[in-house]
């Protein structure tokens, strides 16, 4: 049995078994937070979100969203694989993808990286944003992982939050789209041979909101995805009352990537206490086991009234940066045995 003990903080998720040394699982906020915060005079000055990590060789590139002058771009902070430490990151610059010209797909805003390693190319896909469409994924292309070359064709696919995995040479490429109703997100998938040419994967979401009353039961959202013991575990937020503003972060496990399952103790991570930076709202929870430690990055709002009011005091008082937070466990959640068990891989 499980027993969330849940505060307005994070939640401590607690493994109530007959073995007395069950693990506990418990995120740890680095007191240092936020990591990637909003920086005046640079392309990151009022908005720093939407972190997504790549191993590229030796060096750890994190990709996030900054904005300026009313405009989202994409940047990239590095570090070297035997300097990681989490939170030491060398920020560059400039933007790595900016908006593009008028008529454009992404001539508003470009957010949301997803970045994987194709070949030795870097293939980032992005929310772009335009008079065309609300959302849209796009595809940038990288030698180097820092000198992109947007995709002659986009968008690959309309919707917006991309996550991408390869599996057996086909890419797996999660978005999210408005319900049937007009309000609220799921999360739909569609696969490609060779991330250019995408075909949604039926017209179901594989990854639905929840049932009434639950607390993921209006909208689910910003998709991230990591693989341990040949199980693949997705996170995402959620919301039972707000479109785009989730409180809480949960957790599911495929062993198809098309097939997925809720945990049955979720929400796993929350927003921050009242007065903290993050303590508006999440998105964006991305997952990695590095030296044994499970480390999160994660976009956060808060400031003026971001308590009480969705997005009420965006770029007024309230904005987003990225945190990060621990985790030191032997397994995430969910015994690896047991996530084979319930879903028998293929």
């Amino acid at each position: 049995m499980l027993v969330a003990l849940a505060g307005t903080g994070a939640l401590v998720m607690l493994a109530c078994t007959p073995d007395a040394a069950a693990p506990v699982f418990r995120w740890v906020r680095h007191p240092g937070n936020p990591v990637f915060p909003s920086a005046p005079g640079t392309w990151m000055e009022s908005q720093a979100a939407n972190p997504d990590l790549l191993l590229r060789g030796e060096t750890y590139f994190m990709y996030f969203r900054g904005q300026y002058q009313g405009h989202d771009r994409i940047g990239v902070a590095t570090i070297s694989r035997d300097k990681f430490d989490g939170v030491t990151w060398e920020i560059r610059p400039e933007p790595v993808i900016d908006v593009g010209p008028e008529g454009s797909w992404d001539e508003t805003h470009v957010l949301d990286p997803a970045a994987i390693l194709v070949s030795g190319k870097t293939y980032l896909y992005y929310t772009a944003v335009s008079p065309k469409a609300d959302r849209a994924v796009c595809l940038a292309i990288a030698e180097d992982g820092v000198n992109f070359v947007k995709y002659d064709h986009n968008p690959v696919t309309i919707g917006g939050a991309p996550e991408v995995v390869i599996r057996d040479g086909v890419f797996y490429l999660y978005y999210w789209k408005k319900k049937p109703s007009g309000v609220g997100y799921q999360i739909h998938c569609a696969r490609s041979p060779d991330g250019l040419a995408f075909e949604e994967y039926g017209s179901e979401p594989v990854l639905p909101v929840g049932p009434d009353e639950t607390w993921d039961s209006h909208t689910v959202e910003t998709p991230r995805i990591f693989m341990e013991g040949g199980v693949y575990y997705m996170l995402y937020c959620g919301s039972d009352r707000y479109n785009d503003y989730p409180w809480n972060a949960g957790l599911a496990v495929s062993a198809d990537l098309l097939s997925w399952k809720k945990y049955d103790g979720n929400p796993i991570f929350s927003r921050g206490e009242e007065g903290e930076w993050d303590e508006g709202a999440i998105w964006f929870t991305t997952v990695e086991k590095i030296g044994g430690r499970y480390y999160m990055w994660y976009e956060g709002y808060g400031g003026g009234t971001a308590r009480t009011e969705p997005y009420g005091s965006y770029l007024k008082g309230g904005k987003s940066q990225v945190g990060m937070a621990t985790l030191t466990a032997p397994y995430f959640y969910i015994p690896p045995a047991e996530v084979r068990e319930s879903l028998p891989l293929p």
